[in-house]
């Protein structure tokens, strides 16, 4: 029996949600490699490479996960450098190669090109996951000046809807003239276009964002995103918005209709940030 002077620590519960997507996302690259060694090398017999499948998932997704277990902070500072968004780029090339080599690699090629695409989905969720704990990192501790739920004002978000619905409507073409023209480029165009309308249109809808000296957050429902004030130049005050002004970026709009105080919200960004 312990001695009542002594403590013992908590064992660490680490990221299991984290060490799964990783897992996964790096068991999506590989399976499609292993199973072109086996189809190779070994047998081409279906059932055997559905249990390579099987296999190679299962024990990819499991030393992943132990491995983020070993190596704690990876995500925190994986996601305050751009680089994070380079996970989901990259198996696109991957799908990419799957589909050109299917004539020669068969089943293998057919496995890289939906694997790769999963790992793609895979490693935008890894992006966002990563940036959010960043963003629970920096302001563990930070008082927050103000915390209010805003959007664009209506006329700005009109306007961004027919860019959005444009886009879309593109991504609609382009992936039907990739189909009947049997060209995988429009077709990977026009499905990565589709998104891309639909993030738009979001991101001016009504969110929480705190104000601190850290920078700006905006929280969603399962994920929070810190844009700190040296990504802003300036602020100004307009009949329906406070505008947030960036550099290379689409400016940031908060709504007046949207806030309680819109006095008391522009003091709380006016320390941080200039006006205009």
């Amino acid at each position: 029996m312990l001695p009542s002077t002594l403590k013992t620590e908590p064992e660490r519960s680490g990221d299991p949600l984290w060490g799964l997507v990783v897992g996964l996302y790096v068991a999506l690259l590989v399976a499609p490699l292993t199973v072109f060694t086996v189809d190779r090398l070994v047998t081409d017999d279906a059932a055997a490479l559905y249990g390579t499948v099987v296999v190679t998932l299962a024990v990819v997704v499991g030393l992943a996960w132990l491995a983020t277990a070993r190596f704690d902070g990876i995500a925190t500072r994986l996601g305050g450098a751009r680089l994070r968004w380079t996970l989901g780029i990259l198996p696109v090339g991957y799908a990419l190669l799957g589909f050109a080599s299917l004539g020669r690699t068969g089943i293998s090629g057919v496995l890289a090109f939906f694997f790769g695409a999963g790992a793609m989905a895979a490693g935008l969720v890894l992006g966002v996951m990563a940036r959010t704990r960043h963003t629970d990192a920096v302001l563990d501790g930070v008082d927050i000046d103000s915390e209010f739920r805003a959007g664009w004002p209506s006329a700005a978000k009109r306007r961004l809807g027919a860019v959005a619905a444009a886009a879309t409507a593109l991504a609609f073409v382009c992936f039907l003239a990739g189909v009947f023209t049997d060209w995988l480029l429009l077709q990977f165009a026009g499905q990565l276009l589709v998104p891309v309308g639909l993030v738009s249109y979001n991101s001016a809808e009504p969110r929480t964002l705190t104000v601190s000296a850290a920078g700006l957050e905006q929280r969603l429902p399962v994920a929070r995103r810190l844009v700190s004030w040296d990504a802003f130049e300036s602020h100004t005050r307009t009949d329906d918005a406070l505008v947030l002004h960036r550099r290379w970026r689409v400016d940031t709009r908060l709504a007046l209709a949207d806030l309680d105080d819109p006095d008391a919200v522009e003091a709380a960004i006016s320390r941080h940030l200039p006006a205009a």
